[in-house]
């Protein structure tokens, strides 16, 4: 037996919104920048419906793009942080740990999202932590887990 991904159920996505949502910075004005790895597995499009269900239930200001592989681009997303008037962003990883790619592609200081926006005189920060640090995220893992033990024959 396999556990499902983070993101499997309507009640997942919305756990992982509600998880996220305490984090982010509330009536400042900045948008919510959200980057995952990204993914050629038919899977890219749990992307899309998480960023269109954030946008649903918490409004326009919230975006999600992929470092790697998918869509909408960073190219994308900063055009329409831009287009939508923000003069700040607060980006926050969707990836198990602040890695690599967070120090890297999302914050590092040639060819990130960060340098992306500021080229476009838009102030970032950042949250510094990955989603495997995140107690709701963990319960969602550790109950995707204990269904797949319990499918396994006793």
């Amino acid at each position: 037996a396999m556990g499902l991904p983070l993101l499997y159920s309507p009640e997942d996505y919305q756990a992982v919104m509600k998880d996220l949502w305490s984090s982010f910075p509330q009536n400042s004005g900045e948008a919510i920048v959200v980057v995952g790895h990204g993914t050629d597995h038919a899977s890219w499009s749990s992307y899309l419906a998480f960023h269109h269900m954030f946008q649903e239930k918490y409004g326009p200001g919230i975006y999600m793009g992929m470092v790697e592989e998918g869509t909408p681009s960073m190219e994308a997303i900063v055009a329409s942080v831009k287009k939508s008037g923000f003069k700040k962003v607060h980006m926050v990883p969707f990836m198990l740990v602040a890695g690599v790619h967070f120090q890297e592609d999302l914050t590092g200081e040639e060819d990130s999202w960060k340098t992306a926006f500021e080229q476009e005189n838009i102030a970032v920060s950042a949250l510094k932590e990955g989603l495997g640090l995140r107690p709701g995220i963990i319960d969602i893992f550790c109950k995707h887990i204990q269904d797949a033990l319990d499918v396994i024959p006793g």
